[in-house]
């Protein structure tokens, strides 16, 4: 089993806030995004905090064009771009998510051809928009299972949440960490074994402790997550609480550590320098388990210099190398790629790190994904990794290494284990064991092995629950309108149909648009209103006009159509 300890698979609707989208462009324009293009998806982001959605690739390209030309500076790079633009007259013309997606493709395609250089292999549109659509997932289980269906199905991620939060923190910013919360751990129950919570703390949040406790003794969180660059020092009593209690319960810790990534100030990003840790990791928090993510960024092992004293990466070695329990990964390390000579010092430092037996098992392999999929799958992450490594190296960063900073069962040179996990890991095992005739999928055998527990893969998946409104409320009104073999298929196969499927959709009939498909959108509207309240945003007018879109396109699958409604409204039980 081999282990990635740094992914990221929280929805943008769990994390999304008005600090997220400010974060996020930052980001963006970091990593050599066009400015216009920024913008663009800046303000994306910022309707669907208005006005949560679910956006399929068409939608959202139109949504993106469409927001494109409504820049401040588009109009005149369009004049003077124009003999480049063959699509400028699709970009200027209305009903965009009438048109064919690639007729949308070829439109962004142009546009950014020309906004960005031809040599930037940084901030490309489509890697963009492939992100956009991975953090667009209805439910955090969804985007977990996007990045283990590129791994082997023994393998496993550690699910790290992000708290990025405002001092004046609306109520509704508040609901939708707490779904983050709740769509973890649902991940964790629907992939056992291969979901590894870590809880995300963030000491401005008046009920960090509260939160984090209940999610590490419930079992079902193993670790915390620390952001310090997104507004707080590592050394303030608030954390120093939240450490000693990681070494009361023998949890992991990992945090960011690099000059990228999000930051709330520029000024924050030295909240990261892991020169902070100097009084801190002293005394009975010397055996604190810690993880200095990205080994403070690419660079530490790619250039010359990368590893020198007074360096993030040199520090964070120091402190591998003085400290008992000090780790760190290789999270997001992709810009020696692009320079042969940086990629072979890295790849040389890397494996002259591994021959040290204090560094063998303190070097993690970690990806970063989602926001990986900025620059590149994560296939292609581990497949560029495993390249350039021996096999025995990278066994050491992605199952020797993940196994002892995680807590399982440590395995000699001999292969024999000690017998017990640590107790982060054993209270996940617990947890796992509490809900064992309630997953969504088998435990790896490593879970079974550990649990010694008859599991039953008997829980609906999480965006289609028998229980939930939406999923209730589509499919009764789908029923009606499916064939004899539909029928048939039951609940389950019903997840996947699509509307135009059923019976009611055939565009030639004259009350096709205003009877049919208008109807249908009120009524499933109504069936809804009885159980929820409409989510900021949106009322009855706005839900019936964009689910008769809906049903007219018929594009949607059913449980697409129940994300939607679950986004339109506030019930008790969210998707998540």
């Amino acid at each position: 089993m081999h282990i990635n300890v740094h992914t990221h698979i929280f929805t943008l609707r769990t994390v999304l806030s008005r600090e997220a989208t400010r974060v996020m462009a930052q980001r963006l324009a970091d990593r050599g995004v066009p400015d216009l293009l920024v913008q663009a998806i800046g303000r994306v982001l910022d309707r669907l905090l208005d006005r949560p959605e679910v956006l399929n690739e068409r939608e959202l390209l139109a949504r993106l064009l469409g927001e494109l030309r409504q820049v401040t500076g588009f109009d005149r790079f369009v004049q003077d771009n124009l003999s480049r633009l063959p699509f400028n007259v699709v970009i200027r013309g209305d009903a965009l998510e009438q048109l064919p997606l690639e007729t949308l493709r070829s439109a962004l395609d142009q546009l950014t051809s020309a906004m960005a250089p031809e040599d930037d292999p940084r901030g490309r549109p489509f890697d963009i928009v492939a992100t956009l659509r991975l953090a667009m997932k209805g439910t955090i289980t969804e985007v977990a299972d996007e990045l283990l269906d590129q791994m082997e199905p023994e393998d496993a991620i550690v699910a790290l949440m992000m708290d990025i939060r405002a001092d004046d923190e609306p109520e509704r910013d508040l609901r939708n960490f707490r779904l983050q919360i709740e769509g973890t751990r649902e991940a964790a129950l629907q992939r056992p074994g291969r979901v590894l919570p870590f809880f995300a703390v963030h000491p401005g949040r008046p009920d960090h402790f509260d939160l984090m406790r209940e999610g590490i003794e419930s079992g079902a969180f193993m670790g915390v997550k620390l952001y310090p660059s997104l507004g707080y020092q590592i050394g303030s009593p608030e954390l120093r609480k939240v450490y000693a209690f990681c070494i009361e319960a023998d949890v992991p810790v990992l945090l960011h550590c690099s000059h990228g990534g999000f930051y709330r100030e520029r000024s924050f990003v030295d909240y990261c320098d892991p020169r902070n840790w100097e009084d801190v990791l002293t005394g009975e928090l010397e055996a604190l388990r810690v993880c200095f993510a990205h080994f403070g960024g690419w660079d530490s092992l790619g250039t010359p210099e990368g590893l020198d004293e007074g360096t993030w990466g040199g520090t964070i070695l120091r402190l591998m190398r003085e400290r008992p329990a000090v780790y760190t990964d290789l999270a997001f390390h992709t810009d020696q790629i692009h320079d042969p000579d940086a990629e072979e010092h890295y790849f040389r430092t890397l494996a002259r790190l591994l021959d040290e037996e204090k560094l063998s098992r303190r070097i993690l392999f970690g990806s970063d994904s989602w926001l990986l999929r900025m620059e590149m799958t994560e296939a292609l992450f581990w497949r560029y990794f495993r390249e350039n490594m021996s096999e025995a190296d990278f066994r050491k960063i992605a199952v020797r290494g993940p196994r002892s900073f995680l807590g399982f069962p440590e395995e000699s040179a001999e292969g024999e284990t000690t017998p017990a996990p640590r107790a982060n890991l054993q209270r996940h095992l617990d947890f796992l064991a509490r809900h064992a005739s309630q997953v969504g999928s088998y435990p790896t055998a490593w879970v079974q092995q550990l649990t010694d527990v008859d599991f039953e893969a008997d829980r609906e998946p999480a965006d289609w629950r028998r229980q939930s409104v939406p999923a209730r409320a589509i499919y009764g009104l789908a029923r009606e309108y499916m064939s004899g073999s539909q029928r048939n298929g039951g609940y389950a196969a019903g997840r996947t149909l699509r509307l135009r499927e059923l019976r009611y959709w055939d565009p030639r009939d004259p009350n096709f648009e205003g009877q049919i498909c208008l109807g249908l959108a009120r009524d499933l509207i109504g069936a809804c209103e009885d159980h929820g309240e409409y989510a900021p945003g949106w009322d009855r007018n706005r839900a019936i006009e964009r689910l008769h879109g809906v049903f007219r396109q018929g594009e949607k699958t059913l449980v697409e159509v129940a994300g939607l409604l679950d986004m339109i409204f506030h019930f008790d039980q969210a998707l998540v």
